[in-house]
């Protein structure tokens, strides 16, 4: 998208396309197999309805649709204009928490209004998501030189930093990794992507000798088959090794609790009562679920509240006890329908910000269902990230119905 369109001068079409209409069909099934997961692992709950986790989830829906209506219906050209004012707003959001907020579990994450509270994080990976994809849209650098990157990655690294110390590790790790699929998408060179991620890849291979020594050879690898200069070649490798000697310091910085998901992901049994009492509970409901499930309300896991954090973290659980093999296929299938229709509606738009907002939507919403199931089965770190559209949440359910809202609004200039 250019400046120099005429300001507004094409009219919102109101209409959706096909594949519009099976992204909507797509999320709404996804809301309704989680409204399911939730009245399940509510049900034995002794209060009105609308004050149950899935009474309010409802709610939360249709303010999230509302929302989502509400920015299908703003001009593109607007959104582009104002993406930057949206990051500043924002970034002033996620402030508010340390001035305004109380503190509630350790933490500094939330916006107390009264009757809901807000978690402005949230909002703030659709602000990141605007402003990135307009400054990769209107840059006048090429984007295969490595200085095109430094904007937009210090546009992810500021709210990065700033949640990491509410703290919130989970959706700190989302604001980074979102800016990258964009990036690729944009042109830039992965050889320049490799060197930007590869100090993290570092830290996290020097917690064991072999997986580090592995990583070092890949890195001298890469140098070598790029043909980059000599002192490029020598001096960032030589970084990465120096690197991976400060790992135990980052590792003192860390919060005891963040240490322990991360030990328990090696050995899970090594604190069944403790750090990994979680995921050991999300492994036996899943298992114990077989092909069709135990049905409705006959999670022992479940219900008996052996499984923690069931209703948001580990609703995937729920599924899989309560729905068995089946049930869990389903919601995979759903998941990876909506990735293939954001993926087709990206490569379908000339517009450059627009698809680079689908891009980084998508980034959005594959990286919470990759971490979220990867944590229940014990493949990852327990990190607290939602199951999107499954997990209970008000502010992340309206954050990702107002995602898809902004789909569909970007989608209204299709090729064809």
């Amino acid at each position: 998208m250019t400046r120099t369109s005429s300001r507004y001068s094409k009219p919102l079409s109101l209409s959706l396309s096909n594949a519009g209409l099976l992204l909507v069909g797509v999320v709404a099934l996804l809301c309704l197999a989680g409204f399911v997961a939730l009245h399940s692992a509510s049900l034995h709950v002794q209060l009105p309805f609308f004050r149950r986790v899935v009474g309010k989830q409802l709610l939360w829906s249709v303010i999230g649709g509302t929302a989502a209506t509400a920015v299908f219906l703003i001009q593109k050209k607007f959104l582009f204009e104002i993406a930057n004012l949206l990051y500043w707003g924002g970034l002033g959001l996620i402030i508010l928490p340390f001035l305004l907020g109380r503190e509630s579990a350790g933490t500094m994450r939330w916006l107390h209004l009264g009757f809901f509270n807000l978690q402005p994080s949230e909002i703030m990976k659709i602000c990141v998501i605007l402003a990135v994809a307009r400054y990769l849209a209107s840059t006048n650098l090429p984007i295969s030189d490595f200085r095109t990157l430094i904007v937009p990655l210090f546009m992810a690294m500021v709210p990065m930093a700033i949640v990491l110390k509410q703290p919130d590790l989970g959706t700190s790790i989302i604001f980074i990794g979102v800016v990258f699929p964009m990036l690729y998408w944009a042109g830039a060179r992965v050889f320049h992507i490799f060197i930007i991620l590869s100090p993290l890849i570092s830290v996290l291979t020097a917690f064991n000798f072999y997986s580090f020594f592995i990583w070092v050879v890949i890195l001298i690898v890469v140098f070598f088959l790029n043909k980059e200069k000599l002192w490029l070649s020598i001096l960032l490798p030589t970084l990465n090794l120096s690197l991976g000697f400060v790992t135990p310091v980052l590792w003192n910085h860390l919060e005891p609790y963040q240490q322990n998901r991360i030990l328990t992901l090696f050995n899970v049994e090594a604190d069944p009562q403790g750090a990994g009492y979680q995921v050991l509970q999300s492994q036996i409901a899943i298992g114990s679920g077989g092909v069709s499930g135990k049905g409705i309300g006959r999670g022992t896991q479940t219900h008996l509240k052996f499984l923690p954090e069931q209703h948001n973290d580990f609703i995937f659980s729920v599924v899989g006890e309560e729905y068995g093999f089946i049930g869990v296929v389903f919601v995979l299938l759903l998941y990876f329908f909506l990735f293939i229709i954001l993926i087709n509606l990206a490569f379908r738009l000339r517009d450059r910000f627009s698809a680079l907002v689908i891009i980084g939507v998508t980034s959005v919403l594959f990286m919470h269902v990759f971490i979220n199931v990867a944590m229940t089965i014990g493949l990852m770190p327990v990190t607290g990230l939602p199951l999107p559209f499954l997990s209970y949440g008000g502010s992340f359910l309206l954050s990702c119905l107002t995602m898809i809202g902004l789909v569909l609004n970007m989608n209204t200039e299709k090729t064809g």
